[in-house]
């Protein structure tokens, strides 16, 4: 979801479900029925806010779980019919939720209150299905090889950059350049590499990895240059000298 759809979703949620759009919305939830993992005293406020934040954390919108006859005329829905099955399945999820933060409470021997409450942001983080950016760019990579996977983290830096959706910082690149290395495939994990230095150019653990896959590969030079440059950027860090000791030595 780009950051103009987040914005569009988040404040027609708002609207909507806070009964700023016409006077019938406004009693959206003041009577609700079939209440089954929410509280059955939960009051309409909450409950409205409740479904509120359920919108702007997963990217949908009330038309993803309910029954309507018009998406838009809200006083269409049939909010307490259980036809769709994303709505079977979102209840799971509350319930699910509800009880981490209750073993989390037990485990850490604290009160609710005193503890960081999992909530549908935690994994959705504004996407209906939730994925992590180092999976989104390997599933790109199997199924469009290397430049697929390149053209596809761009996109999403160009589309989602500033947002919550995905994490642009240095480790999720570094951790996608690990596991094709780990796989052998060396030309595509230092691709991805220098992909990530292409952003972060201090990234001090980007050049010492680089170095680790370019020894791997046999080209000692380039790994050495690698070291070098880590080492300009954290000179404090005794890891790269280390490495480059054992480079010249071998």
């Amino acid at each position: 979801m780009t950051s103009k759809r987040f914005a569009f979703v988040s404040l027609a949620a708002f609207m909507i479900m806070s009964g700023f759009v016409t006077p019938a919305s406004a009693q959206i939830f003041d009577d609700p029925e079939n209440l089954q993992a929410l509280p059955k005293d939960i009051t309409p406020e909450q409950l409205r806010s409740t479904m509120r934040s359920f919108a702007t954390s997963t990217g949908s919108r009330c038309s993803t779980c309910h029954v309507y006859e018009d998406e838009a005329d809200l006083s269409s829905y049939d909010f307490a019919a259980d036809e769709k099955q994303k709505k079977l399945t979102a209840r799971e999820m509350i319930r699910m939720v509800s009880d981490i933060n209750s073993k989390v409470s037990e485990i850490q021997a604290k009160p609710s209150a005193e503890l960081v409450a999992v909530t549908c942001a935690t994994c959705h983080r504004n996407q209906e299905k939730p994925r992590m950016l180092p999976d989104v760019i390997q599933q790109a990579y199997l199924e469009e090889g290397l430049e697929g996977a390149m053209a596809q983290y761009r996109e999403l830096r160009e589309q989602y950059y500033g947002g919550y959706e995905f994490d642009f910082s240095p480790g999720s690149l570094q951790e996608i350049a690990e596991r094709l290395a780990a796989a052998s495939d060396f030309p595509a994990a230092l691709a991805m590499l220098d992909l990530n230095l292409e952003f972060h150019p201090d990234f001090a653990p980007g050049y010492g990895m680089k170095a680790e896959v370019q020894m791997r590969s046999g080209d000692k030079e380039a790994a050495r240059e690698s070291l070098l440059k880590a080492i300009e950027i954290a000179p404090e860090e005794p890891w790269y000298k280390m490495m480059l000791q054992r480079l010249d030595a071998s």
